[in-house]
């Protein structure tokens, strides 16, 4: 089966297997969860069921003339309109080699309005040999009617016991290097993966520096070390090896940098509180965070809100310094 080798998720291992046995796969599917996680290969795992175990391979290399992949393009990261009319236009075709077409677009929720309207007529009067699988780590942010003609399929973060195991046995890292990796990925295999290959984020010492310094006073050094961090975020994963399209990216590496600033501020709402060490994500600056600790801490809640804002406008584009420079004089 396509989906044994893939490591968590079994719910919707489960769901997507019936509905193939069943012959009631929907044209259109959603699969939306965290980045990471592996709806990638879900998807490409779905096709070889729709089209048969012999395309496999084909499927694997992303290379059969019957599987389109849309991913955004451009430094706006879009679908643009013309990416989707051709895509519609090559559902009209036959199949070349396999029974059916399966379409699988990433980052769905990158969509225009204009590219979603342009599909919402293929959704709604499907070719019965074509296939739709959206991916998307931001359902609230598409189109409600794209939404509502999909079959949703949720996905969620890897178990911390599977993604060690994947690592000691893919990877090679004994035991202890495999449950640190593990407990630091947050449920994402392609952060487990960037991890294993790079011992640590290659941004994480910069990070650190950034989260004890004091602005305004440390300004100077502050643009100093923010550029060093937007530097080594295009660091890129290992060729060949990306477990969810595009997991080192720039943006995606980004937005990590704001899932590790999320956990700091955790473990400091979690020391203050009196919480045994073992329970904090940044266990191993265990000095650093008593530092801050030194320091009048910021409300959770703001701290969270402040994140989504840099989030978005990352998405939008604005450079990773200035977005940090932001957020951190905003705490102040």
């Amino acid at each position: 089966m396509p989906f044994s080798k893939l490591v968590g998720n079994d719910l919707a291992k489960a769901a997507l297997t019936r509905m193939a046995e069943q012959k009631s796969v929907p044209n259109t599917l959603l699969f939306y969860g965290p980045d990471g996680v592996g709806k990638s290969l879900f998807a490409l795992g779905l096709a070889q069921l729709l089209m048969g175990s012999k395309h496999g391979p084909k499927l694997q290399s992303q290379s059969h003339p019957d599987l389109h992949i849309c991913r955004p393009e451009g430094k706006s990261s879009i679908h643009p309109i013309e990416n989707m009319r051709r895509l519609i236009d090559e559902m009209a075709l036959p199949p070349y080699e396999a029974p059916v077409k399966v379409f699988i677009i990433h980052d769905a929720d990158h969509m225009l309005p204009a590219s979603s309207n342009a599909l919402l007529k293929t959704f709604e009067e499907p070719s019965l040999d074509s296939y739709f699988i959206l991916l998307t780590s931001a359902l609230d942010a598409m189109l409600p009617t794209i939404v509502s003609r999909s079959r949703k399929i949720p996905f969620f973060p890897i178990p911390l016991a599977q993604i060690e195991t994947l690592i000691k046995e893919k990877w090679d890292k004994n035991p202890e290097e495999a449950r640190r990796i593990a407990f630091l990925s947050h449920g994402s295999l392609s952060k487990a993966q960037l991890l294993t290959h790079s011992a640590q984020l290659p941004w994480r010492a910069q990070l650190l520096e950034l989260l004890t310094l004091e602005l305004p006073h440390d300004y100077p050094q502050f643009q100093k070390i923010a550029t060093e961090l937007e530097e080594n975020c295009a660091v890129e994963a290992p060729e060949g090896e990306d477990e969810e399209g595009g997991a080192g990216s720039i943006l995606t590496q980004a937005d990590a940098v704001f899932e590790e600033i999320a956990a700091w501020y955790r473990d400091l709402q979690l020391l203050k509180e009196g919480i045994a060490p073992e329970y904090l994500y940044h266990l191993d600056s265990m000095d650093r965070l008593k530092l801050a600790l030194a320091q009048p801490l910021q409300p959770l809640e703001k701290v969270l809100d402040q994140i989504g804002k840099s989030r978005l406008a990352l998405q939008r584009n604005v450079k990773l310094r200035n977005v940090l420079e932001n957020f951190f004089l905003s705490l102040r």
